[in-house]
């Protein structure tokens, strides 16, 4: 297969295949309830603000700094393979028609996010009254004509090193398009060609020092693993995918939550989970996401009663998801070499979840307290999360533990 192009397209499919199949196991119904209460109740509580914000308010800087800080973040999407190392140098002078469509796809499947970001914020900017139709349509205009510089510039200056400083590259196009589209919705016109320029000489200039040097092939491959990783990672949370490889992270600055190791510890088994739970990566930040957004629930949704089922659901996504990622584990773990009896695993693993959710119901009530004040709602959401996860794990404890 000499075609790039061929190779490009079989890739491609490919590479669709597998995001529909995983994907179709994350917008399921449950999903779907949980997007439809969110973006309801947030819909709701956006639109009463927008009733009283005042004209003064500074849309279009904020609109500027969240939809600029879109634009400059994006990785290509090249599909490459650890393989193309060695066979694609036959064929390197025809690699920039590969990477053509690789930019080109990169453009569209990036660009759908500053533009929700910008259609939320429209509202905001027209009820501030900082701008008109027209401007509003040239905004449109110069996203597209910012991301397409912007998936260009970020290609040019990674291939010119290798990926080292890339967040110095963002940080200098994320304050070039903030300033674009802030003179564009400020209605200084007479500044858009100036920073326009600025734009195109900082691409010019990384492109120039790319073409001076070879390919970096391990730079891209392991941006394109590491990219599929994370979409692993995601689509784990919902089902099982085997190519997903874990992480572990150290995390000493969370130590005050775990003892130190004794001699003749009563309890190892609690020992060595609260360690897994901590420092395994997809656990642990499993559980911080699902507790944040429990918070950001109190916080936003006004009513009380679509509070309760928001955190409830939270709450059981958390315990089982605790218990199934606990439960399941390599055919060696360190508690084997413990002399202990075999009935003391699912216990433990009981009490570790059970703590850490005390810990989300204390986040959820201290969130209460801030939005609604000390009254009997957040009390009730508290007990709400205690009481769904208890019985979760109590439920969960009934099935028999994988090997």
């Amino acid at each position: 297969m000499n075609n790039l192009r061929e190779i490009w397209g079989n890739r491609f499919v490919h590479y669709m295949t597998e995001l529909q199949k995983y994907m179709r196991f994350v917008f399921t119904g449950h999903l779907a309830i949980v997007l439809l209460f969110t973006i309801g109740a947030g819909g709701y509580a956006y639109s009463e603000w927008l009733k009283e914000v005042p004209s003064e308010f500074p849309s279009a800087i904020l609109a500027a700094i969240l939809i600029g800080a879109t634009l400059s973040i994006g990785s290509p999407v090249t599909l490459l393979k650890p393989a193309d190392i060695v066979f694609f140098l036959p064929m390197e002078n025809k690699l920039e028609d590969y990477l053509k469509r690789s930019l080109r796809y990169s453009l569209f499947s990036q660009l759908p996010v500053p533009y929700i970001l910008f259609i939320v914020l429209l509202p905001l900017l027209a009820a501030t009254e900082v701008a008109g139709k027209p401007q509003f349509i040239l905004t449109a205009i110069v996203i597209f004509l910012v991301k397409w510089l912007y998936v260009e510039t970020e290609y040019h200056y990674r291939r010119a090193n290798e990926g080292e400083g890339v967040w110095k590259d963002r940080l200098v196009r994320f304050v070039l398009a903030a300033l674009i589209l802030y003179v564009m919705l400020a209605g200084s016109p007479y500044l858009i060609p100036l920073v326009g320029v600025l734009m195109a000489v900082y691409y010019l200039f990384w492109k120039k020092r790319s073409v001076a040097n070879p390919f970096p092939y391990e730079h891209f491959i392991t941006l394109e693993q590491n990219r599929m990783m994370r979409f692993y990672r995601f689509a784990n949370y919902f089902t099982d995918v085997p190519h997903l490889k874990g992480s572990v992270s150290r995390r000493a600055w969370l130590g005050f939550l775990m003892r130190p190791a004794q001699y003749g510890q009563a309890s190892p088994q609690r020992y060595l989970l609260r360690r897994t739970l901590v420092r395994t990566d997809d656990i642990f930040w499993l559980w911080v996401r699902l507790t944040a957004l429990s918070v950001v629930g109190v916080v936003l949704i006004p009513f009380p009663i679509v509070v309760y089922i928001f955190i409830s659901a939270l709450a059981f996504a958390s315990s089982i998801q605790l218990m199934h990622a606990l439960r399941a584990g390599d055919d060696f773990r360190m508690d084997m070499l413990f002399p202990e009896s075999e009935n003391t695993r699912v216990p433990a693993i009981r009490k570790t979840v059970s703590g850490v959710q005390l810990l989300q119901s204390f986040s959820v009530l201290v969130a209460g307290l801030i939005t609604f004040g000390i009254s009997l709602p957040p009390v009730i959401m508290a007990v709400l999360v205690l009481i769904v996860s208890e019985v979760t794990i109590r439920a969960s404890n009934e099935k028999p533990e994988e090997a």
